[in-house]
């Protein structure tokens, strides 16, 4: 069992070991990675680890393009209906990758997205787990603290502005961020943003929140921000809820978030642009924010460009 991953402007790191289940009110210390809603957690623990094969599991479902249509459909018409501001859809889409080229794939990950946490494990219990994300959760140095609003989604290229629908999700997802950080009477707060944020073949609208806070308060702090409305919708339970219903396949790991913690700093991601890795498959987990002003063919493009992060580098 083997985890590998590379903070940005850092070296990367290789061990051998295992994941495990963290409690409740456990603190997180090292590699951590968790589910979706962010309710089941794992700390990887370094041990000596003979070789093994992670064995083959089932695929997650992969709907196709008029169910997703249908899906998206529903959502906007709920919204329409006041229900909700915004459901964040997501599907998963299925590329050939030979096991034994993975340690290359990672490779090529870690250097076409320097600016990315970049990471590939393998676990008995977990699977197989390979990501390139952009998004910081949280960034913390001692008590400085740092986090990203980042929504919307355009070709790097894109010869056009941004939409209303997008400026309008990503200023969704700015203010959830700042009235979650709010509530724990952080210092010094300071806005930089929206601005453009290229990752890979897409680029995204992004807004930087900086600021200061006790380092004993950081679990109510990330308790607080995820899951973000970026990856889950508003209001947030109803949002999860309703994905959790629409959505054939089960998220696992795809937009929980994942990184590394210690007593001085924290170095937290959304873990998005993630897919699972299944015998000589890859399975790679895309979506979007779904709103009254989506169009369920964009949406359905939206993903497609997403999904290229990580299939054009195979």
């Amino acid at each position: 069992m083997v985890l590998y991953y590379r903070i940005p402007g850092q070296e990367t790191v290789t061990c051998q070991g295992q994941f495990h289940p963290l409690q409740r009110n456990d603190k997180p210390n090292g590699f951590v990675v968790s589910s979706a809603n962010g309710e089941k957690r794992y700390v990887f623990k370094s041990t000596p680890t003979p070789p093994f094969v992670v064995e083959s599991q089932y695929p997650p479902y992969q709907s196709d393009q008029d169910e997703y249509l249908s899906a998206v459909h529903r959502i906007t018409h709920a919204i329409g209906q006041s229900e909700f501001k915004k459901v964040v859809y997501s599907r998963v889409i299925k590329q050939p990758l030979n096991q034994q080229n993975r340690p290359q794939y990672f490779d090529r990950l870690i250097h076409a997205y320097p600016n990315a946490f970049v990471y590939y494990f393998e676990d008995e219990n977990l699977g197989s787990w390979i990501g390139a994300t952009p998004e910081i959760l949280l960034r913390r140095i001692e008590n400085h603290c740092f986090v990203m609003s980042l929504a919307g989604t355009k070709k790097i290229n894109e010869d056009r502005d941004w939409t209303e629908k997008e400026r309008i999700e990503q200023e969704l997802v700015t203010e959830f961020i700042r009235e979650g950080i709010n509530t724990l009477n952080p210092g010094n707060i300071e806005i930089d943003g929206p601005y453009n944020h290229a990752a890979g073949p897409v680029e995204h609208l992004r807004t930087d929140i900086s600021f200061y806070l006790d380092p004993s308060r950081e679990s109510e702090l990330i308790s607080s921000l995820h899951p973000t409305p970026a990856v889950c919708g508003l209001p947030r339970e109803m949002a999860r809820k309703a994905y959790e219903i629409l959505e054939s396949h089960t998220r696992e790991l795809y937009t929980g978030y994942i990184g590394l913690f210690d007593e001085l700093q924290t170095h937290c991601y959304v873990n998005l642009r993630c897919a699972k890795l299944i015998d000589d498959e890859i399975f790679a987990y895309v979506g979007g924010g779904i709103t009254d002003e989506s169009i369920p063919e964009l949406e359905w493009k939206e993903t497609e460009n997403k999904s290229k992060t990580l299939f054009d580098l195979l």
